[in-house]
């Protein structure tokens, strides 16, 4: 299910969101490429921790809009806005991700270390699917590497409960630039 927004209410809704960060401490907006104003974007909005008053008031309490931020909001995901042609309409959808999925932003040196500490190679960007992260959480000899360093100790809970997470559908994965 999508319904389709017009380019001053994805505009409206992204600077609604941006403004909302202060209080709650976290960014509702994850691009994904490219913003409101590009001919082709993609972002996750999160919309749980707001009041669905206030935010289908950023799109006219549309109705259709309004079903998608509902649903969103009773399952805990995201929703998905998106224009994925040039001359193409701008749809908003329930997004696979969960609302309140973890991140970790690490300094490089940390990084390093934690992608060393879990045994990938840390020389290739890329992403690992949860499975494969649970696997080497729980591997002992894996887990006694990552104990060791303290300076990475608050990232493997983190890590731990993104493991925890299970998908509407598919995998998650672990992801790093």
């Amino acid at each position: 299910m999508a319904a389709i927004i017009t380019p001053d209410r994805a505009r409206i809704a992204t600077r609604s969101a941006c403004r909302t960060i202060a209080p709650v401490g976290f960014c509702h907006v994850a691009p994904a490429y490219g913003v409101t104003g590009d001919p082709w974007f993609e972002f996750d909005a999160r919309v749980c921790h707001l009041s669905l008053a206030v935010v289908s008031k950023c799109f006219d309490h549309d109705p259709s809009v309004i079903a998608i931020l509902d649903e969103a909001q009773f399952l805990g995901r995201r929703v998905r806005v998106a224009r994925t042609e040039p001359t193409g309409d701008i749809t908003i959808r329930l997004s696979l991700n969960p609302d309140a999925a973890p991140e970790i932003a690490l300094a490089n040196p940390q990084a390093l270390a934690l992608l060393d500490g879990l045994g990938i190679d840390r020389m290739v960007a890329g992403m690992v699917p949860m499975t494969e992260l649970r696997r080497r959480l729980t591997d002992p000899r894996i887990r006694r590497r990552l104990d060791s360093d303290p300076d990475i100790a608050e990232s493997i809970e983190t890590l731990g409960t993104m493991a925890a997470l299970k998908p509407i559908e598919g995998e998650y994965l672990l992801a790093w630039i």
